[in-house]
């Protein structure tokens, strides 16, 4: 898992961290990331958008590990990329799609701009938008009153 999780950290980083590695700690192994540097930080150290990268790698790894042996369920994450930018995104919905090969990808965001990549990134993406949903169903009632 931490193999697939440090080869997906890599591509959402852009390269900027090679790696994943977890090593003990006083209270249990800790979650270290490795720079293209050569250097590392505990996961605790990187900035909020690193650490959501990493965390999303290893949601990533995780979903593959589990469904390599099980019934696939949806992979679900709710605005998960808003410290990313858009060239990050683009790595995380390629990410996605390769996913969605094994099982369903639901992400779920408010940022138009991500709707927009998830178009040019993925092929096939189903967009639900709630606010025409909303509209709809409100003129529905409206009609049928």
């Amino acid at each position: 898992m931490m193999t697939r999780a440090s080869e997906a950290f890599r591509i959402i980083s852009r390269g900027a961290y090679t790696g994943v590695a977890a090593q003990p700690g006083k209270d249990g192994e800790v979650l270290i990331a490795v720079s293209a540097n050569g250097g590392s930080k505990i996961a605790d150290e990187l900035s909020k958008g690193a650490r959501f990268q990493l965390y999303l790698a290893l949601r990533g790894a995780g979903y593959h590990e589990f469904v390599a042996n099980r019934a696939p369920i949806p992979f679900i994450a709710d605005d998960i990329m808003e410290t990313f930018d858009d060239f990050r995104a683009e790595e995380a919905f390629r990410l996605f799609t390769e996913m969605a090969g094994h099982g369903q990808v639901i992400y779920l965001t408010h940022h138009r701009h991500l709707t927009e990549i998830a178009k040019k990134v993925c092929p096939g993406v189903r967009l639900h938008d709630l606010e025409t949903v909303q509209s709809v169903s409100r003129l529905d009632g409206i009609a049928a009153e």
